[in-house]
């Protein structure tokens, strides 16, 4: 996918953005930003110049930097440091290109999640501990619920790198000397009011050809909290620029680190020998050593963005994702996906369809929401059910759970092995097996029964944790609950022919019921060919 972006900025440039993001798997964990200057002296809307356009820009500096909030913890800490992730570093480094090894080598820029020395709990009472990669302690702002899963929340390296850099207005050709100066990290404060420590301005920094990395760093090695956010910056020139001159900058951003599921099971690791279990080794040193495996993993992703640019951004094309179709159904859902038999690989033109690949995730649409999240590191994740082959469109899930919400994402898989997105056609609205309607309304019953808010697990997954479903109820009915004192507080009115319904715990006036016993009563009720036939009553209870 190609964004483009285009605008005119002071003292006088058109600026045209270009962004590529790619689907294939192998290149999914980057963005090649180009970015092209034209020296026009024309700053605002009319196409007039605004300035003397005889006169030459000298010893120009372009410059780039990221603050790349590495910490996804920040928002359970967040009443201890902030948001500016006062327990990141940010680093420069130069990485030898092992797919283009006659080319560049990669300044990276990067920053990862460090120790912060005030959080020095896991667990009260416990021992102290490196929190390096925020092993979750706690859900919500502030970590305002103790949930002590360990999971490595803050796992990611990220950063960006110049993959191609004009060497001047009249030669086109890679610069490979640049960028010129570096700076490994800056306070926030000091990005707010444009202050490069040690230079007067931010051109005379530009220009000292400097390259700064986190030995640096205020605090490092022991206190990244000596320093505010991870902030660094690139800079690329000098070029002298008249009307007409341009020049071209390419630079790319990427992520990498620990998979989900590793940085949760290791997570439990490291739990199992914070709190001193038997046989258990996994300690903060072998914690950190596996987090920062995550920097060569970044340095290969920039790598793999720098083979591309080279190639001109031919790289295989995985098939598109099919459409999907997702219908709740009887005991079961069904999924009807577009026929991609046809369809030929982007390059050849030849039909190239191996198979399809289905995944599925129960509860919400995202993952990582608070209501999912749970000590034992269970957490719900969208999950590989089937592989299906080439000829096959249609697939029927029968193992799920009335009452449970899903949802479903369809691959296409070509002959080479290459996959389509996982996100392309993610079902965000969820599908549900119900049962047809009864015959009779006597058999009724309401689950769970009694409703208790802290049960967890035994409750429906998600932020359907707040809600009953009453099942075996006719086709066609209305649905009353009253307060054991007879007031009414919610209609339903039953007409998906199902034997399924549901209530989220809220009545007509939009409040939460309280702890206490309800009435359902059931009226009106008609059977498939709308037939009239008995309602019934029944009882429930709640408890907050």
């Amino acid at each position: 996918m190609m964004v483009e972006l285009r605008y005119k900025a002071q003292p006088g440039l058109d600026v045209l953005k270009r962004s590529y993001s790619f689907s294939n798997p192998n290149h999914d964990d980057y963005v090649i930003f180009y970015n092209r200057f034209l020296c026009t002296f024309d700053w605002d809307q009319d196409p007039d110049p605004e300035t003397d356009v005889n006169q030459t820009l000298r010893d120009v500096y372009f410059v780039f930097g990221y603050n790349f909030q590495t910490a996804a913890g920040t928002w359970m800490t967040y009443a201890r440091w902030y948001e500016e992730g006062k327990d990141d570093w940010a680093n420069y480094e130069e990485f030898p290109s092992t797919l283009v090894p006659d080319g560049r080598k990669l300044a990276i820029s990067y920053g990862w999640d460090g120790d912060h020395p005030d959080i020095t709990e896991f667990e009260a009472g416990g021992r102290l501990f490196d929190d390096t990669g925020d092993p979750r302690y706690a859900i919500g702002e502030g970590g305002s619920t103790a949930l002590a899963s360990a999971e490595f929340v803050s796992s990611t390296y990220a950063g960006f790198a110049a993959l191609h850099v004009d060497k001047a207005t009249n030669d086109h050709a890679d610069d490979v000397t640049q960028p010129s100066s570096i700076i490994g990290n800056m306070s926030i404060y000091n990005v707010w009011d444009s202050d490069f420590p040690g230079f007067a301005t931010e051109w005379d920094w530009a220009a000292s050809g400097t390259r700064q990395t986190v030995l640096d760093q205020s605090g490092w090695p022991e206190d990244a909290s000596a320093q505010e956010g991870d902030y660094p910056f690139q800079a690329f020139g000098p070029y002298n620029l008249v009307k007409g001159d341009s020049v071209v900058i390419v630079y790319a951003l990427g992520v990498n680190g620990l998979s989900r599921q590793l940085a949760i099971e290791k997570g439990l690791e490291w739990r199992a020998w914070y709190r001193g279990e038997a046989g258990a080794t996994f300690d903060d040193a072998a914690k950190n050593a596996l987090l920062a495996t995550g920097k060569d993993s970044l340095f290969q992703t920039l790598d793999r963005a720098l083979w591309a640019w080279n190639q001109k951004l031919n790289i295989p094309d995985p098939l598109p994702a099919p459409d999907l179709t997702v219908r709740s159904g009887p005991n079961r859902i069904d999924l009807e996906w577009e026929d991609l038999s046809a369809v030929g690989d982007f390059d050849t033109a030849t039909p190239d369809l191996g198979g399809y690949r289905i995944y599925r995730k129960r509860g919400n649409f995202l993952v990582d929401e608070d209501s999912e999240l749970n000590p034992e590191g269970t957490h719900l994740m969208w999950e590989k059910i089937a592989d299906v082959a080439a000829t096959q469109t249609t697939y029927t899930d029968n193992n799920v759970v009335r009452g449970e919400a899903y949802h479903y994402a369809v691959t296409a898989i070509d002959r080479d092995g290459l996959e389509s997105s996982k996100y392309a056609n993610r079902s965000e609205l969820p599908a549900f097996a119900f049962e047809p309607g009864k015959e009779t309304a006597s058999n009724v019953r309401i689950v769970p029964n009694p409703f208790l808010s802290g049960a967890g697990d035994f409750n429906f997954s998600g932020q359907r944790a707040n809600t009953i479903l009453l099942v075996n109820l006719p086709p066609y009915c209305t649905l009353r609950i009253y307060t054991v004192t007879g007031d009414l507080i919610k209609t339903i009115e039953h007409t998906s022919g199902s034997a399924d319904d549901q209530w989220d715990l809220i009545t007509a006036s939009n409040q939460f019921i309280a702890s206490g016993v309800y009435i359902l009563q059931v009226e009106n009720a008609r059977n498939l060919n709308h037939e009239p036939i008995g309602g019934s009553i029944h009882k429930f209870v709640v408890v907050r």
